[in-house]
């Protein structure tokens, strides 16, 4: 009789630690979805910030990013490389990719800046309707990251 309690409580404390570790790796999962989240918002934020100390070049338009790709419209070199690194630093991001584009609901001097990442590992932790984030998406994967700011005053 000893022998089957002892039994039973092995099966107990196993089932018990694979729910250990489904949690865990669960845990995992949303915080790797929390870290490009936090990535592209501070993406976002830098690029931002660049467009407002580069009052010509964010007035001449050169900050236009489409699909990922930087449509310049002038040859300002310095604005042109300082967007290629970021663009750079945006495709560190699982299939990373950007917009910028003037925001439509607001006066001329405002833009719209998209951050895009694949987020599918961080969804997987989440059921989809528990996600109430920044982002635009719901708890699917892409994920993406929207601010509009101002260019000048």
């Amino acid at each position: 009789m000893t022998l089957i309690e002892i039994l039973v409580a092995i099966v107990v404390l196993a089932i018990g630690l694979l729910g250990l570790a489904g949690l865990q790796l669960k845990g995992i999962q949303v915080n790797q979805g929390s870290t490009y989240r936090w990535q592209a918002a501070a993406l976002a934020e830098d690029l931002a910030d660049r467009i407002r100390a580069d009052k010509v070049g964010a007035q001449a338009g050169y900050y236009n990013i489409t699909n990922g790709t930087a449509v310049t419209t002038a040859g300002n070199a310095a604005t042109a490389a300082a967007l290629a690194e970021w663009l750079a630093r945006v495709k560190s991001l699982p299939t990373g990719s950007a917009d910028v584009a003037a925001y439509t609901g607001g006066a001329a001097n405002q833009l719209t800046i998209t951050v895009r990442w694949d987020d599918s590992r961080g969804v997987a932790g989440v059921t989809a309707g528990s996600v109430n984030t920044t982002t635009t998406t719901p708890a699917t994967s892409p994920a993406a990251f929207v601010i509009n700011t101002e260019l000048y005053d």
